[in-house]
């Protein structure tokens, strides 16, 4: 992330005996999109605001090893065996270890799991936008509080510009600079198409890809945070992937906001794929 979201109680005489707690069933009641642990900063982001360990529990760090900082891209939970990040992370044929439940790329928040990828299914239309691609991993994932999916929206989902969302990562805190231990977090507004083709055209498809950011610049996503969400809350408070951090010109610069994978977009492949793999 570059400088560049009376229970009233009747007491019975009689002792009741508490029913057992089902954790497969409790599992299957988290919703999508529900942070475990609230988020507690409110914070205009410059240079990267600290994420509350487990406020954003679809994060995933994408590593070249098992262990260790050697963290490359972000991504996204969406599903209990996959995970979507962007294309050009993984557009090499690696299959990268992705760590779950995470906060801090050193050192041990006792919430993590790491699983290997199984399967890379990168976008049929990926090259000019569409810079998307899903992961299977080898196991399922079971939910908890630092472990949940995000919510995908609708293909027909649209948001005004001016929305504001919010981007999480460990990308570097300043252009050329190094990675953050703690996973980072940042509200930008959701840009008009108008404004992104102004700043990237013609280099930018606005069919695939939305920019999200400030036009003056000093808040951003950054390397390393390439395949991270962004996400945007819904009016029933439950947050959604609206875009996949993909590229801009540097980080934070005036005039040159990031550029994000619409989700929007690539919604129906994305559950297709899901669905026949």
């Amino acid at each position: 992330m570059s400088s560049s979201v009376a229970l009233t109680v009747l007491c019975s005489i009689a002792m009741t005996v508490p029913r057992p707690v089902d954790a497969a069933s409790a599992e299957r009641r988290i919703r999508c999109g529900v942070p475990g642990v609230p988020r507690t900063s409110d914070d205009r982001i410059v240079g990267g605001s600290d994420a509350e360990h487990g406020a954003w529990p679809w994060q995933v760090s994408l590593r070249a090893l098992p262990y260790g900082i050697f963290h490359f891209c972000g991504g996204a939970l969406i599903h209990r065996q996959w995970v979507v990040t962007a294309a050009h992370c993984v557009s090499d044929g690696s299959k990268p270890y992705v760590t779950l439940g995470d906060s801090r790329l050193s050192g041990d928040d006792g919430t993590e799991r790491t699983i290997r990828t199984r399967r890379v299914f990168i976008h049929p239309s990926y090259g000019f936008g569409y810079d998307v691609a899903l992961l299977k991993l080898k196991k399922r994932v079971r939910f908890n509080p630092y472990t949940r999916p995000a919510c995908l929206p609708q293909a027909s989902t649209v948001l005004p510009a001016g929305t504001v969302c919010s981007i999480t990562g460990w990308g570097t805190t300043a252009e050329g600079g190094s990675l953050p231990n703690q996973l980072q977090e940042a509200d930008v507004p959701i840009l008009s198409d108008a404004q992104c083709s102004g700043a990237y055209a013609p280099f930018v498809d606005l069919t695939s890809e939305v920019c999200a950011g400030y036009m003056a610049g000093g808040i951003d996503s950054c390397q390393g945070d390439s395949g991270g969400p962004l996400v945007c809350q819904s009016a029933g408070g439950q947050y959604f992937l609206l875009g996949l951090t993909s590229w801009g010109e540097g980080c934070a610069r005036p005039g040159k906001p990031g550029v994000y994978a619409r989700v929007t977009a690539v919604a129906d492949w994305i559950r297709n794929t899901i669905r026949n793999n």
